[in-house]
């Protein structure tokens, strides 16, 4: 069962939500409560336990919901219907609470904060400690959840502080621990032993207060060398761990922090310093002072790696908060080391601190060349592909936009629940080089994910546009199944861009590859448009596709013949000829030619309801021409003893009544004024129109949902 699920789950975020989605469409949601589950509730709860373990499941149960209104009784009635732990429970909440839609993020921290407030109602309580140790554990043994403990730590930290007591005490109490401990499950998950772990322990502590102790004292620390090696000395060794913490606080704070003389005076006096006599002031901290010092401590200068340093970034609290922050960290940075920034320490995966992640990369993308570049990405765009898009690589010049590592994780943060921020880091890009940074999306080896969506979407109708044939030929050997997409969506704009693809991909020879990777739905209209301009033989396609796919095929083919016979009007082929007569008889020709090779074909259909449909197609195709010419009339003797320029008017109002053209109380209106009108012509319409409703009535049966709507409402209006 987990392998099904895997499946699923390999194409990416859509996969997942189709997953989903598809199981909670059997469960009954009635009200806000789970009244009924129609799917055995384990084998719901298994996928769901599955899905919840991957990092962006926050995002997938959103999506899976749609349109339904989400509460914090609704997740707790399906929680328990599904026999959830309050673990899971709690990690349900957390990943909510870790999604761009502000109103979802709200009902998840709500939610998770109930189950912990529940977990701690008896404060004295051991056991409940024990829990919430448990829960941190469970959480960082998941990789899709290991980033949400910091999020739970902070919502313990909002509970009151009798309460919080016992969980700060539990690691010395806890029978589970010492169990872990003895069992070696703590060498899995923390990847080190009893011995290791204690020492990692107090050196977090360590290098936390390195970097809370710095803040607090302001920038008298970097008051001149000698001091700023007195402080640091007090903490040394320095690892690089709290090298990169201590980076990350003086860019964070390096303008606007408060004076803090007293409490900087109080210190020197407590290590025997005379140098807080001398301040005068200082509004920042003093990089070559700092990074000087660092570099004359002999302790630890023959280990320091600054690329090391930057590798440790990802930690809880990094934040860059504007673009200054980020110059003044950049410049700290060279001047401590030489090196080209190490861009896989931004670019190479997803942070645990994702936000923290997007904040660096959001003014690193916009940053002058001499601030930061990704020029030296180990993977980008070649120059010869970007002379395919006519486009300047970037504009900055920092080559932002030509760095295929920063656009995967781009895609990786979009799919984890940040698209919002992805999004808004794309606008350059999106607005000033399309087509740069279309070529290299494509060329992102993931499922088709939400960021590719996006940036298809957006562009590809461009590229269509302005007929860059070179751009598409180039992204069709890169990613086929993104070209395919990318017409689908730019169809979906406007129907009539189908024509210019057409004659695109048969000049670019990929017509027939298209169709075969095309959806039916997609497929089929373009194979009728590509055999009307000759490119195909309509018949032999339709032949192959049967052979293959059978009544698959079948039942798209029918769907097709319907919405031919009763939108004709709005048909993008239409736009091939000048003449609607013209149009009327392709369009007949073309659905006799579908009907015929799908008679021929009809013995090899298993499914006795397509091969009904395809009967009652047949019986009726006879009437399927005059009726595309003529919607509402029957056949010629039904408007018989009317002269043909009436019949022409009174067709002509029906045609527009069914595609849309004119409002049906427009023409009730109508009807009505020439019923009572002094003008025998009008009049003469009036009856004419009328009488060919009524024989229509015997192929309502035959009518699409849409048009028997419309008829119905036209019925109605007309009797009242």
């Amino acid at each position: 069962m987990v392998f099904s699920f895997g499946k699923f789950v390999e194409y990416g975020t859509e996969g997942s939500i189709l997953l989903l989605r598809t199981c909670l469409d059997h469960v009954n949601f009635d009200r806000e409560d789970i009244q009924k589950l129609q799917l055995r509730p384990d084998i719901l709860a298994a996928i769901f336990r599955y899905l919840l373990d991957q990092p962006n499941f926050g995002t997938v149960f959103a999506e899976s919901l749609g349109s339904m209104v989400i509460s914090e009784k609704f997740l707790g009635g399906l929680c328990d219907a599904l026999h959830l732990s309050v673990f899971e429970k709690i990690a349900l909440g957390l990943a909510l609470a870790d999604i761009n839609n502000a109103e979802m993020r709200t009902i998840g921290q709500n939610f998770s904060m109930g189950q912990i407030e529940e977990l701690c109602g008896n404060p004295a309580s051991i056991g409940s400690a024990e829990k919430i140790q448990n829960i941190i554990i469970f959480l960082y043994r998941s990789e899709g959840l290991a980033k949400h403990v910091d999020s739970f730590m902070q919502m313990l930290s909002l509970m009151d502080p009798k309460e919080r007591t016992p969980l700060i005490l539990a690691p010395l109490l806890s029978s589970n621990l010492q169990e872990a401990r003895s069992l070696g499950n703590l060498d899995t998950f923390y990847g080190c032993s009893e011995s290791e772990f204690d020492a990692i322990l107090a050196e977090m502590e360590r290098e936390t207060s390195m970097a809370d102790i710095m803040r607090e004292l302001g920038y008298g620390c970097t008051f001149n060398s000698s001091h700023c090696k007195e402080v640091l000395s007090l903490f040394s060794p320095l690892t690089e761990v709290t090298l990169s913490r201590i980076l990350s606080t003086i860019a964070r704070t390096f303008v606007g922090l408060e004076d803090n003389q007293n409490s900087y005076s109080t210190f020197c006096s407590a290590i025997g310093s005379t140098a807080s006599s001398d301040l005068n002031g200082f509004s920042s901290w003093n990089v070559d002072v700092l990074v000087n010092s660092i570099k004359e401590l002999v302790s630890i200068a023959p280990r320091t790696n600054w690329v090391h340093v930057m590798e440790h970034l990802d930690h809880e609290g990094f934040f860059i908060p504007n673009n200054g922050a980020f110059s003044f960290f950049m410049s700290t940075y060279a001047h401590a080391c030489q090196d080209p920034f190490p861009l896989h320490a931004v670019c190479g995966s997803v942070w645990k601190n994702a936000d923290g992640q997007l904040s660096f990369l959001r003014y690193a993308v916009s940053a002058p060349p001499e601030i930061f570049t990704f020029d030296h990405s180990v993977k980008k765009l070649a120059c010869n592909e970007v002379l395919y898009c006519y486009e300047h690589p970037d504009g900055p010049g920092n080559h932002a936009w030509l760095s295929l590592d920063l656009l995967e994780v781009l895609c990786q943060l979009a799919e984890r629940g940040h698209m919002g921020s992805v999004r808004a880091m794309l606008e350059y890009p999106l607005k000033h080089t399309p087509g740069i940074l279309l070529l290299g999306i494509a060329q992102i080896n993931t499922a088709y994910n939400l960021l590719q969506c996006e940036v298809v979407s957006t562009v590809f109708p461009l590229i269509v546009a302005s007929a860059m044939k070179s751009v598409i030929l180039h992204l069709w050997h890169s990613n086929p199944k993104l070209v395919t997409c990318g017409f689908i969506d730019t169809i979906r704009i406007d129907q009539g861009n189908m024509l210019k693809i057409v004659d695109i991909c048969q000049e670019l020879k990929i017509l027939q590859l298209l169709l075969e990777q095309s959806p039916f739905s997609f497929g089929i209209r373009l194979a009728v448009l590509a055999s009307q301009k000759e490119y195909i033989n309509l018949e032999t396609w339709l032949n192959d596709n049967l052979t293959v796919y059978k009544d698959i095929f079948l039942a798209e083919c029918l769907k097709f013949l319907k919405e031919m016979t009763f939108d004709a009007a709005d048909d993008v082929s239409a736009n091939l000829f000048e003449h609607s007569g013209a149009v009327v008889n392709l369009q007949t020709e073309t659905n006799l030619t579908i009907l015929k090779v799908l008679q021929d074909n009809s013995k090899q259909f298993a499914s006795d309801h397509l091969a009904e449909e395809l009967k009652r197609m047949q019986e009726t195709s006879l009437h399927i021409g005059p009726r595309l010419q003529n919607v509402g009339a029957s056949d010629a003797s039904a408007s018989e003893g009317y002269a043909d320029d009436i019949e022409d008017e009174a067709n002509s109002y029906f045609q527009k009544i069914f595609s849309g053209q004119v409002p049906i109380d427009t023409i009730v209106q109508m009807l009505a004024r020439f019923k009572e009108s002094y003008e025998q012509r009008e009049q003469l319409i009036f009856r004419c129109m009328i009488h060919n409703l009524f024989e229509e009535y015997s192929f309502f049966l035959q009518y699409p949902e849409k048009q028997l709507k419309i008829a119905a409402v036209l019925f109605g209006m007309l009797i009242l």
